[in-house]
């Protein structure tokens, strides 16, 4: 075979494989996305806020494929405390080297590298279970969660709920599972994150 019909076939193989699957990247909304935090402890809990700095969703023939999203550290807010002065001490502690070490790794990311879709009973629960990691304090760890995830027309809208083990972070502080002696001055190895997502072309 000589190199002329070598080439058109190979042209024609490319042509026909970029016709096999569509890929559309859509680019997060931040100021209609939000994710909540929520901390507890033995005699209680704490919640609040972080900023999604910026974020992108791959669609694949219509389904949700893949997605990078950055969080930024340094925008910790607490919402459950009133008074001024301990709500800025909360915060300050949050950001501080016993947790998120917001200073020195003000960026968190999260990357979804995998899905498979999950049957939904109705229009509110999880229709994906997402596969990825998650970088804090520049430590990566796997992770998986539940999400729903809409797209319709040139807008998505989703919500997840991710819950990790802080102490894989490296977020050790009072964790009863390594300081038991702490009793119910313990604070939960889990942290809870609910996400939700806007996003558009």
């Amino acid at each position: 075979m000589n190199k002329s019909i070598v080439a058109i076939c190979l042209a024609i193989a490319f042509i026909a494989q970029s016709f096999t699957g569509t890929s559309v990247t859509y680019k997060v909304d931040t100021k209609a996305s939000k994710i909540n935090w929520i901390g507890k402890k033995v005699t209680g809990q704490h919640d609040g806020t972080v900023a999604v700095k910026e974020g992108v969703l791959v669609i694949s023939d219509g389904k949700f494929e893949s997605a990078k999203f950055d969080i930024d550290m340094t925008s910790i807010v607490v919402e459950d405390i009133k008074d001024a002065n301990q709500n800025k001490s909360l915060v300050e502690h949050l950001k501080n080297e016993d947790f998120f070490s917001a200073e020195k790794f003000p960026t968190a990311v999260l990357v979804i590298t995998r899905t498979v879709e999950n049957r939904a009973k109705n229009d509110t629960d999880p229709n994906y279970i997402c596969f990825g990691n998650l970088n804090i304090k520049g430590i990566n760890q796997p992770i998986s969660f539940p999400a729903r995830v809409n797209v319709v027309g040139d807008k998505i809208n989703g919500t997840a709920n991710i819950r990790i083990d802080r102490t894989k972070w490296d977020i050790k502080y009072k964790s009863g599972t390594i300081f038991p002696e702490l009793a119910d001055k313990a604070i939960s190895d889990e942290i809870e994150f609910n996400i939700t997502l806007a996003a558009a072309k």
